[in-house]
């Protein structure tokens, strides 16, 4: 009852909520039904409030346990191509590392819950506690370092002074270009990624959130298994779940071709 009132009426439940189609919602119920099955320990999401509202009364109508679980926020960085200087990243980095945070979370059990008290949110952990596979959070963490170095060296070679000076300025404006289509180099790399894996993932691998990695798009990966397994779930248990989902994912891929 719960599941087909939701296929009939759904509400924004997830951080990727889009008024253009309910994929994310759908998916993000599949989800919820995966952990009360027992076939994922966790699943979290950004706090948007109407969102976060709605995806709290929807657990506890499935007997879910959620939390607002405490932690602290780390920055990932894997050095690429360009140095940053360390003093730039001193100030890029410590504005985040080990500041206090909460993310909601939910689970099966308290227990659960009272096992990620104290997380590190950081990407590669945030990816661990939601059981993406390995290599793609390697991937996502590669490339998010690269969108620093791509800033960094699009501001460098348009101002004056080097990173010694001014360098609380030089960041702001990093925060404020990072991943910006004014950074050329950015442009063509976050265009590939929205085809090559934002829109063939919703195409082929409709009912994992993330973003695979250059070996997960390939025909035989960690991430088609994923895929794979959650898809049967939903084949098995909720099948109009199921078409809806995947029905929706092709719609939020053409956004990105």
């Amino acid at each position: 009852m719960i599941v087909d009132e939701f296929i009939e009426n759904p509400k924004p439940i997830s951080g990727f909520s889009n008024p253009e189609n309910h994929w994310p919602d759908y998916l993000a119920l599949l989800h919820l039904l995966l952990i009360k099955h027992g076939e994922k320990k966790h699943h979290m999401m950004g706090f948007p409030p109407e969102a976060a509202e709605n995806i709290i009364t929807l657990s506890d109508k499935l007997e879910l346990k959620w939390r607002l679980v405490c932690g602290t926020y780390a920055f990932d960085y894997q050095k690429q191509s360009v140095s940053i200087p360390q003093i730039v990243l001193d100030v890029l980095f410590n504005a985040k590392n080990g500041k206090a945070g909460k993310e909601l979370i939910i689970a099966k059990d308290e227990d659960t819950l009272d096992k990620l008290d104290g997380s590190v949110f950081s990407n590669s952990n945030t990816g661990k506690i939601l059981e993406y596979s390995e290599c793609c959070i390697r991937w996502f963490d590669k490339n998010q370092s690269t969108g620093w170095e791509e800033v960094y060296e699009f501001i460098i070679k348009n101002s004056s002074g080097d990173a010694s000076t001014h360098v609380e300025e030089l960041v702001e404006m990093m925060y404020k270009y990072y991943e910006s289509y004014n950074v050329e180099d950015s442009k063509k790399r976050i265009q590939k990624i929205k085809v090559d894996h934002v829109a063939e993932s919703r195409n082929t691998m409709p009912f994992i959130f993330f973003q695979p990695c250059d070996v997960c798009i390939g025909p035989s990966s960690p991430s088609r298994k994923l895929n794979e397994k959650y898809a049967n779930f939903a084949k098995e248990n909720y099948p109009e779940l199921y078409k809806k989902i995947i029905d929706e994912a092709k719609k939020d891929a053409k956004a990105f071709e």
